[in-house]
């Protein structure tokens, strides 16, 4: 007999259309050239960005790591990207809003 276990569930969007999909895929591959996409991401840095969430202890002791409180600065950075690499990208100081 096979024993159950807990696993972590995956959410999958209510709204997903594997139809709609399949057609915007085709409109793209069909109306568009490789070179003609741009992508953009945003990234941020401060001083608690290399900070872990998870390590390891023994049982039923509490694990600590001390960290930093204080902010100071943050940078958040915009690269823009094509198949031949970095096109732009901007440093920002502080949080980055849509404007």
């Amino acid at each position: 007999m096979e024993r159950l276990t807990g696993k972590l569930l995956q959410k999958a969007a209510k709204e997903r259309s594997e139809l709609l999909r399949s057609v915007f895929m085709y409109k793209i591959g069909s109306e568009f050239r490789p070179e003609q996409f741009v992508f953009i991401d945003e990234t941020s840095k401060d001083e608690r960005s290399l900070s872990r969430a998870y390590g390891y202890g023994l049982k039923n002791m509490r694990v600590e790591k001390h960290v930093v409180f204080v902010r100071r600065k943050r940078y958040t950075i915009l690269p823009a990207l094509t198949l031949d690499g970095f096109i732009a990208a901007d440093i920002i100081e502080g949080s980055c809003n849509k404007e």
